[in-house]
Formats: structure tokens, sequence, C-alpha cells
């Protein structure tokens, strides 16, 4: 599942902004007084201004993979890395062939690099953003973890991801380029345990757009 666009709610598009743009060094690719867009790989990032409850996400960029230590060094020096299990600063998945770093937007958003060692996804370039290739996760908060699974695969026909996991409060669906994890509310996000809860989020892919 590639997600082509990913639709997420902010209280300030003129700090997004400058996070994402300047900090993340990502591009703009459209803009009005109501929402902004920004490049991250093949992945369009659209945040929509809201004046409602301060909206907080969880979501992952793929990174090439071998650059994810020139990613760290990048992070690093602009920001604060979470610490991760056992006050490590990178986490690794070996269910999933995969290590990430995690660290806060100006949103307080939860954001994770992650590489994945069955994509093949290289780079001779020195780091930047271009080394990000796709936004590949995205937390979708709910209070029945298991209806809400079934819905999505009945609905959007995304199938649970072949390496899990599949528990009572956390499901991930789709593939290593797109995740969805489906996340029990209240049920701590990794590095930080802070509670989950629901915002809208929009996921559009190649043919069609699922509200979430």
């Amino acid at each position: 599942m590639h997600i082509k666009e990913l639709i997420l709610q902010t209280n300030s598009l003129h700090r997004t902004r400058l996070f994402y743009h300047k900090t993340l060094e990502l591009n703009v690719v459209n803009e009005t007084e109501e929402f902004i867009s920004f490049k991250a790989g093949n992945t369009t990032l659209t945040f929509k201004e809201t004046h409602e409850d301060k909206p907080f996400y969880h979501f992952a960029f793929n990174i090439v993979n071998n650059k994810f230590s020139d990613s760290f060094e990048g992070i690093n020096n602009k920001l604060d890395i979470l610490p991760a299990e056992d006050g490590l600063m990178i986490a690794g998945y070996n269910n999933w062939n995969a290590q990430s770093f995690y660290f806060h937007d100006n949103n307080g958003n939860i954001l994770e690099f992650i590489v994945r060692f069955d994509l093949p996804y290289y780079s001779s370039e020195n780091f930047s953003s271009d080394c990000i290739t796709e936004i590949s996760e995205i937390g979708i908060v709910t209070n029945n973890v298991d209806q809400t699974a079934q819905e999505i695969q009945q609905q959007y026909n995304i199938p649970f991801f072949k390496y899990g996991p599949r528990l009572a409060d956390f499901i991930a669906m789709g593939d290593n380029h797109g995740l969805l994890l489906i996340s029990q509310a209240k049920r701590g996000w990794v590095p930080t345990n802070r509670q989950a809860q629901h915002f809208p989020v929009t996921v559009v892919t190649d043919d069609q757009t699922m509200q979430l």
C-alpha cells in the first residue's frame, strides 16, 4: 500500500510550516490560508488548520537504507531524539527487519524515521530530505481495535501486515510501503507512552481515499 497523501490537522499552520520546511527541509508543494502540503518522497503530507482540541498523531517516514546513520546525525543536530527502549536512541524491530528513531514535531506529534531492510532503497547522494522515500506509517486510534481493523479490511481491502502484530490493543495493516497502525485509545505510543487519542486522518492511496 502506497500512501500518496496523508492529511492531518494542526492548530498552527505557521509553526507547522516552519518545522517541516525549515527544520526537516521538506519542499512546500501547495499552500493556502487553510492548509499546507509538503513533499515527503512519494507522499504528500498535508496539514489542515483546526481550532478544535490540539491534534496529536504518530507517523513514520521511510528512509533509504544506507543513510540511516546520517539521518540520525542530521536530526540529532537540530532536535532532541526521544529515548527508545532501555534508554537507547535507536529502536530495533527484528520481526520487521527494521530500525528507527523518534522525535517530536512542533505539534507534539511523534515522528519516526525508519529503515526497512527488505526494501531496496539506497542513495549515492549526501543525506537530505530527498532520502525520505515515503510516509510509511500512520496511527489510527479507536475504541475497538479488532472491529475497526475488520471494517478497514472489508471496506478498503487492506490486508493485515504479514509480520504482525495482531493484538487485542494493536494491529498493523498494510505492507512495508504503507502501514495503518490500529491502536486502542489511551494505549501508550512508543517511545513516550503518551496515550493515543483519536483525531481525523485521511489516507489517500493509488486507488482510494480512506477517512479514518
